[in-house]
């Protein structure tokens, strides 16, 4: 995956390329059903690059900030799922107020025609563009014809009855529901974040953690998790809490994760950690023995749920 900001940084490779426009947060099933068929639209056109544009910061916080929604992915995980899914270069536009006041055909001139050259775009049949949303899909159609380059549309994917969305996403996984997130993105839900210091309880506790600070991103309900986290290339079992710490006193928001295999020191590294299943609530305990004894059953159980899995995965 490439990426590229600014019109000045295209390597004449990518002109001429096959381009889908969006926020492409969470880079959901609905995102890669149009990358995939934008590979589609390569093929057809004689192996055009494939390119997406995307906007950052999102423009709702430059447009409405009180109601900006939160993050799914951040640049390096959604550059990460485009190329797992047929993208060859992420175009990042940075969203200011200059581009925000920019008319429809404006922007299109400044970047798609002039900027990049492109032979065909691609975009969702929901899909407005320029200042105030003014530019609708038949707009584009005849900039298309204007400009000679081609114009697609994909329909939403529907799944349980609605369409796919990154507003779903954030839904579900706000709410606790794992399983509808999980199936929204076609993987599990995951936090990409560096490792932080801590106040170093868990090893006090028998049970290091790697802490991450969790205020501003989207996160599961607080609780304890079973999870795994990416270090060096593989996922390694895990078990989490999201909370406060009540029993030392509300602290800030924060994930926690015990590893259950060794992985060495991973202070300061940035992991990515999976949620898979949620096995109970953040509970006050009445001293610290007694918060020992169940983080003990919550690991017994991680573990119980990997073993499972690994044989259902020999049978």
């Amino acid at each position: 995956m490439y990426i590229i900001r600014g019109l000045q940084n295209i390597p004449s490779k990518y002109r001429g390329a096959v381009v889908t426009i969006g926020n492409f947060d969470g880079v959901h099933l609905g995102h890669q059903q149009l990358f995939y068929r934008l590979g589609s639209l390569s093929l057809k056109y004689g192996g055009a690059p494939v390119m997406a544009i995307t906007f950052e910061p999102h423009p709702q916080r430059l447009i409405n900030p009180d109601r900006a929604p939160v993050r799914i992915t951040n640049v390096r995980g959604k550059s990460r799922w485009m190329g797992v899914h047929g993208v060859d270069a992420m175009f990042i536009l940075r969203f200011n107020r200059e581009l925000a006041a920019l008319e429809p055909e404006s922007f299109v001139k400044q970047f798609l025609v002039d900027g990049i050259g492109i032979q065909q775009v691609l975009v969702g049949s929901n899909f407005r563009f320029g200042a105030k949303g003014a530019g609708s899909f038949i707009d584009l159609q005849q900039l298309g014809k204007k400009y000679n380059f081609g114009v697609h549309s994909e329909p939403l994917l529907v799944a349980n009855g609605d369409a796919v969305s990154s507003t779903r996403v954030r839904n579900a996984v706000s709410q606790g529901d794992l399983k509808l997130a999980s199936d929204l993105l076609g993987r599990p839900f995951e936090i990409e974040k560096r490792v932080m210091g801590g106040k170093r309880r868990g090893r006090g506790l028998g049970f290091p953690t790697a802490n991450f600070a969790l205020e501003g991103l989207l996160h599961p309900p607080t609780g304890v998790y079973i999870v795994e986290g990416r270090i060096d290339g593989s996922w390694l079992p895990a078990v989490a809490n999201v909370g406060r710490n009540p029993t030392f006193g509300d602290e800030g928001l924060h994930l926690e994760v015990h590893m259950l295999s060794p992985c060495g020191d991973i202070y300061r590294r940035v992991v990515r950690v999976r949620f898979l299943k949620r096995v109970r609530e953040e509970i006050k305990f009445a001293d610290v023995e007694a918060l020992k004894i169940q983080i003990g059953k919550d690991v017994e159980e991680a573990k119980a749920f990997f073993a499972s899995r690994a044989v259902e995965h020999i049978q």
